[in-house]
């Protein structure tokens, strides 16, 4: 693997992970607006913490990983 690819997948994968936490918080305030709707409601949305769900914290580091090693390829 050349340095490009693994920047390239490490970013993918980066942006990954926070396209999916994003995804869950949208889907939570979408659900809080929804019940806001019908009238009953929490006062704060139900989201889920960050390392939860074990994609998000899988796909940063793996992302950290291939970063670290394109830049360690280029001292080699």
């Amino acid at each position: 693997m050349d340095k490009k690819l693994g920047l390239v997948l490490g970013s993918l994968f980066i942006l990954t992970s926070g396209l999916i936490y994003t995804m869950e918080r949208l889907i939570a305030y979408v659900y809080l607006f929804a019940q806001i709707n019908t009238g009953t409601w929490d006062t704060v949305p139900q989201t889920m913490p960050l390392l939860k769900n074990l994609f998000i914290g899988a796909f940063f580091i793996i992302g950290i990983i291939f970063i670290f090693m394109s830049f360690k390829k280029e001292n080699h």
